[in-house]
Formats: structure tokens, sequence, C-alpha cells
């Protein structure tokens, strides 16, 4: 029976898209008497069966990432997942529609429900939060699952889709553990009708996090900038690393710069100045009414993480509601000349340095 089995992470569960189908590992699982769960991409919310449930979030979420061309649905859109740090860069479900051209990112029905858990997590109603199963879909017909998540932040941000902007939401999912997760358990969740009934059986891992496990807490830096040696490049993969080229580390630099400049642009600034020679931050960004201290970081890793000097750290400390954190991830460096292009961005505005963790390295800031 479904019931009986579990969901480990990184292993592979049969797809058909059909729920009443005794070989379907994966909508065939999760849903019970074939139904709860639509064949339907991005984000799936599974709700309590009780007509009138102890809470209005969802028992829990299903989220999905494809990766390849696997037919079906086109996203237009690159999550990135990054295992080795336990996090996962997701993107809400809005994207052009042109039955209703001026439809919001916020109208949409998945983004809507990330709104939804935002609040309740920013309120502090953890109890009540949904576990997230997420899954990848490499292969026509199969997902990998990656793990049980909780979601730990959400900004709009915006891609392009057939050379057009699109408005949308982009969440960072914390990965919180290697157990694999009963099917029973989902199943006994969506049939609760109190709370003390969904709180049973449940994964070590989120009980973990409801009781507010987080990253270690901030720390003060009394000590002076370290040098780093060359060999601390082998933190790439995660972190934003050092190049041992001081050409190429700067090239990064004034491209991130270049970037964060355009996007400020396209968020209404119309004068947006370099002070990086003179102050404790990039860019200083006004449009009339507005001022924002803009600190810029350029990496070619995943950007679960960049490096703040001391001075970063306490101006940013000292100016919370005016500071933003631009960061340009996975930046490419082409063949031959090694130019620095493509690079995914994450946003914070206004930018608190005390939601993330900070490491006394350099400060090393694992971002929220």
């Amino acid at each position: 029976m479904a019931r009986d089995e579990f969901y480990r992470p990184g292993h592979h569960y049969r797809d058909k898209g059909a729920p009443n189908d005794p070989e379907d590992q994966f909508m065939g699982w999760i849903n019970t008497g074939g139904k709860g769960m639509a064949n339907s991409p991005g984000i799936r919310a599974l709700r309590y069966f009780a007509r009138r449930p102890f809470t209005e979030l969802p028992a829990f979420l299903v989220l999905v990432t494809k990766k390849s061309s696997t037919g079906g649905s086109y996203n237009p859109w690159d999550d990135i997942i990054d295992l080795k740090n336990g996090t996962v860069l997701y993107w809400g479900d809005a994207k052009l529609d042109p039955k209703k051209p001026g439809r919001l990112f916020s109208e949409f029905p998945g983004n809507r429900i990330l709104e939804e858990v935002w609040a309740a997590l920013q309120s502090g109603v953890r109890d009540e939060l949904p576990p997230i199963l997420h899954f990848v879909k490499n292969d026509s017909g199969w997902v990998t699952f990656t793990g049980l998540c909780a979601l730990t932040s959400l900004w709009p941000d915006r891609f392009e889709e057939d050379g057009q902007p699109v408005d949308n939401y982009r969440c960072r999912l914390r990965i919180l553990g290697s157990e694999p997760v009963a099917v029973e358990w989902l199943h006994a969740r969506r049939e609760a009708r109190t709370l003390l009934e969904a709180q049973r059986g449940v994964p070590e891992m989120w009980t973990a996090w409801l009781r507010g496990s987080k990253p270690a807490p901030s720390v003060e830096l009394d000590a002076e900038d370290m040098a780093i040696p060359l060999a601390a490049d082998a933190l790439r993969p995660s972190g934003q690393g050092f190049s041992s080229d001081s050409k190429t580390r700067r090239a990064v630099e004034l491209y991130a710069m270049q970037r964060a400049r355009e996007y400020f642009q396209t968020q209404g600034f119309t004068s947006i100045e370099d002070v990086s020679s003179r102050s404790p931050f990039d860019l200083l960004a006004r449009d009339g009414t507005r001022e924002v201290f803009i600190e810029v970081k350029g990496t070619q890793s995943a950007g679960a993480s960049v490096f703040l000097t001391s001075g970063e750290v306490e101006f940013a400390r000292r100016n919370k509601s005016k500071m933003a954190l631009y960061v340009l991830h996975s930046i490419r460096l082409s063949e031959g000349e090694g130019v620095p292009e493509g690079g995914v961005h994450t946003v914070f505005l206004p930018w608190d340095v005390e939601r993330g963790t900070l490491v006394p390295i350099k400060y090393a800031y694992g971002l929220p």
C-alpha cells in the first residue's frame, strides 16, 4: 500500500500523471482516493480534509522543479538546487499570460500560497506552517525527491520570457535533512482535524524546525579584516569564493555593479552613483523621495554566502531601513577572454544583515 512507502532524498519515483495508476509513485502515493494534487507544474497545495480545518494554511506543499524539456508546461526560469549547502532557490508560478496582460504576479494561485505561508512565518505561527516536499523532474515520467524543506525567505524578483520582463516571487527553501519522509505521515496530516493531530508522527527534522532551529546566531567581529590565502578558492562551489586572479575578480565585481545599476534603474531609481571608493557600500540610489544604500556582491558560485567586511556589516546594522543587498551569482566566464556573463540576481530590499548568518572570517554571510 502507498501509505507504507517512503520518499527518500535522491531517489527517483515514477510520475505517470495518473493518480489512480498503481504504478504512479508520485501523484498516486501523495493523493488519497485518487484526489488531492492536480497534474500541474510548480506549486501544489494539499489541503486538510476537514470542512472547517483548524488553519487556513495547507497541510503541506509539493514544489516541482523542471530541469529539462520533459513535455507539458514550460517554465522560462531556472531554479537553483544547492545540495552542499542545503538550499533551493525557487521561482513562483507567475509567467506571461496573454489572456490577462495586466495580471499581477501576486494573483497567481501558487504565489498567493507562498504569501500566506510567509505571512504566517513572519507572524510567528510556526506550528501551523506547512512542510514542503521538493521534487525535480529531470526526465519525462520520473521525479527525484530533494527532501523535506521549509520556507526561509520570499521576495519579488524578475526574469525574462520571450524577451519581456516578468515580475514574480522568488523564495529560498532550506532542505532540513536526509531522512526519508513517510507517505503515511502525509496522509495522516491531511486527515487531521486538530493541531495536535497534525503534529503526530512528524519527522524529527520538521519538529526541530518548528522549535525554531536556525543557523548559528550572528557574532561580533572585533578583529581587522583578515587576509585570505589563495587556498580558500576551494570554497567557490558554495560560497562567494576568492579568485587568485585579481584581474578576473575585478572584472566580476564591475560586471555585478553594472547589473545592479541596471536592476535598480528598472525599479524607478533615476540617480545611481558609484560610491564604493569612499563609502562602506557600493551604490547610492535616489529617485527624489527614496534613498537606498546598495551593497553589491558578484560571485561565480551558487550564491549561498558572500563576504562582508566589518565596516560593511556595521554600516548595514546602523542603516537597516535604507540598505539593499544585490547578489549576482552563478556568473560565467566566457571561453578564451574570460569575460563575465550571465548570472542570476538575488535582491533584498530592505536588507537586514542580522537575518543571515555572520561567521568571523571576513564575515561570510549566509543569505536568509
